[in-house]
C-alpha cells in the first residue's frame, strides 16, 4: 500500500511540473499577445488571445492524463492504451463513470489522480480567469465610454 502511494504522490509531482510548464507556456503566450494593438476588431484579437491560451492550457492536461495513462500501463493495470488513457481521462477530470476501474492495491492511485485533476484544473482555471481580468482591465482602460455604456 505504502509504494502505491508513494508512485501516486511522484505521479502528482510530475504533473505539476507539467502543469508548471504549460502555465509558463502559456502566461508567457498571453503577456507577448496583449502588448499587441487590438487592432480595429478588438474582441477578434481578444477571442483568439483567449483562445491560444486555453488550448496550450489544456494541452497541458492532456499530456497529464497521457502520463497517468502511461503510468497504468507500465503497471499492467490495461491491457491496452485507448483504455488506460479512457480511465485516465474520467478519473483525472473526476468524472469516474466507472465502467472500467483499477484492481487490487492499485485502486488507490485512482483518487490521487482525481485530487491531482481537481488541482491542476483548478491551477488552470485560475490562470484562464486572471487573463479574463487583465483584458477586461486594458479593454475598460482602452475604452473608457464604452465600458461605462456596458455597466
Amino acid at each position: 500500500m505504502i509504494t502505491v502511494l508513494v508512485v501516486g504522490l511522484l505521479a502528482m509531482s510530475v504533473c505539476l511540473a507539467l502543469q508548471a510548464l504549460a502555465s509558463m507556456l502559456a502566461a508567457r503566450y498571453f503577456a507577448r499577445a496583449t502588448k499587441q494593438p487590438l487592432g480595429p476588431k478588438p474582441w477578434r484579437s481578444i477571442f483568439l488571445q483567449f483562445s491560444i491560451l486555453m488550448i496550450v492550457l489544456m494541452i497541458g492536461n492532456i499530456v497529464q492524463v497521457a502520463f497517468w495513462a502511461l503510468l497504468y500501463r507500465s503497471l499492467g493495470a490495461f491491457e491496452d492504451f485507448e483504455t488506460a488513457v479512457y480511465f485516465s481521462g474520467v478519473t483525472f477530470t473526476s468524472l469516474g463513470y466507472g465502467d472500467v476501474v483499477l484492481s487490487g492495491r492499485m485502486r488507490l492511485l485512482a483518487p490521487l489522480q482525481a485530487a491531482n485533476g481537481l488541482m491542476m484544473f483548478g491551477v488552470t482555471t485560475a490562470l484562464f480567469i486572471a487573463a479574463v481580468q487583465h483584458a477586461t482591465a486594458k479593454w475598460t482602460a482602452a475604452h473608457p465610454a464604452r465600458a461605462q455604456d456596458a455597466g
